[in-house]
């Protein structure tokens, strides 16, 4: 019975203990319920829990403390640099292979096939460029006949390339037709295109008039192997009126010292001639022109040039 007793009387003084109002002057949080506290005066305690700010996983309630704003990059597009990249120079090599591509897309042109050729000529390659010109399917391309004679003479074929180039200048000349190259004052003269011309236009009453005559482009009368050229000249005085001033010693000159009938063993095609004209003495000072025409007998043509003079005052005595 006291056992029972002294149970009672511990389980009244627990329940009394628990009945006691807390410590107004001091607040603390309720004891949580744990099985190791023995003692009213043991307590643990824990940090407060952190703030939520958004729901948690698995549940929870939002806080009203609003989450930071999280700054994301935004991806844009970024232009890298561009370099215009350095121009070739083309060289022999581009230029011979656009032609090959060229003349391979339009092989009925002769004109890009001769084109071909003399680039292949230009570069060494003589047989090739020979090759392309035999092909061209047009003999009376006038481009033909001059790739020939190049290769002629690159090739060592000197009497084919003579050949050529004699027919290249009758063909020149029969197109540029006869005319008079030069007509000068001269004081003397070598030969062809070797003499001195004269100082001055100045000439006195009475005085010689030296004159010298280039014609060009004048025809031949071939028989074999001869070659014969025949020309004719007369001269005439000019006043600065365009009136004909007569000299008889030109007009009465020998036919002779009038016309040139020369042949030679192979073609000519260069000439000259020269002249002593003389002038009347009592001719008027002023300003005169000789009036020089040369006739191609052979090809029935006529060319005049005029050569300017200044009868000088004759110088009186005192």
């Amino acid at each position: 019975m006291r056992g029972g007793r002294l149970f009672i009387l511990a389980s009244a003084l627990a329940f009394s203990a628990c009945a006691v109002p807390p410590d107004p002057k001091r607040s603390e949080p309720p004891a949580e319920p744990s099985t190791l506290r023995t003692s009213p005066g043991f307590r643990l305690d824990f940090p407060e829990a952190a703030v939520l700010f958004d729901h948690l996983p698995g549940g929870g309630e939002k806080s009203d403390v609003p989450a930071p704003e999280i700054q994301t990059p935004k991806a844009k597009v970024v232009q890298t640099r561009a370099e215009i990249p350095l121009k070739k120079e083309p060289t022999f090599e581009d230029v011979l292979k656009l032609q090959k591509d060229v003349a391979a897309r339009q092989p009925a042109s002769d004109d890009e096939k001769l084109r071909l050729a003399l680039l292949h000529a230009a570069a060494g390659n003589l047989e090739e460029a020979e090759r392309i010109v035999s092909g061209v399917r047009s003999p009376a391309n006038k481009l033909v006949p001059y790739v020939e004679l190049f290769l002629r003479r690159q090739l060592g074929d000197h009497k084919e390339a003579g050949r050529l180039l004699a027919r290249f200048a009758e063909e020149e000349r029969a197109a540029a037709g006869f005319g008079i190259e030069r007509a000068e004052l001269i004081t003397r003269v070598r030969r062809f295109r070797d003499y001195a011309p004269a100082e001055t236009d100045r000439v006195a009453p009475g005085g010689d008039v030296h004159l010298y005559v280039e014609p060009k482009n004048f025809a031949l009368q071939r028989s074999g192997d001869k070659h014969t050229f025949h020309l004719r000249y007369e001269w005439k005085l000019v006043d600065d009126r365009s009136v004909e001033q007569p000299v008889p010693a030109w007009e009465n000159a020998a036919a002779g010292d009038r016309e040139d009938r020369i042949t030679s063993n192979g073609p000519t095609t260069e000439f000259y001639q020269s002249f002593h004209l003389p002038l009347p003495a009592n001719l008027a000072t002023g300003h005169y022109r000789v009036k020089i025409t040369v006739t191609d007998v052979v090809a029935g043509k006529s060319d005049r040039s005029y050569v300017p003079i200044y009868v000088m005052p004759v110088e009186r005595p005192r």
